[in-house]
């Protein structure tokens, strides 16, 4: 089980369980990144697709 770090919107820290990313889509201002969880909720984070992708990779 890997965890990942963004930022919210409100710039506050979030950790995330990987196993739980079903899908990373950019957001429709190009501002960040929204992030689809297998609950079915999401949670928007400021880190550019790219930068959400390359931390996920690296994370395994």
């Amino acid at each position: 089980m890997a965890f990942v770090q963004f930022t919210q919107p409100d710039d506050q820290p979030i950790v995330i369980n990987t196993d739980r990313i079903v899908t990373a889509t950019p957001l429709p201002d190009g501002q960040g990144t929204r992030i689809t969880l297998n609950n079915g909720g999401h949670q928007d984070v400021k880190q550019l697709i790219a930068d959400v992708q390359r931390q996920l990779n690296i994370s395994g």
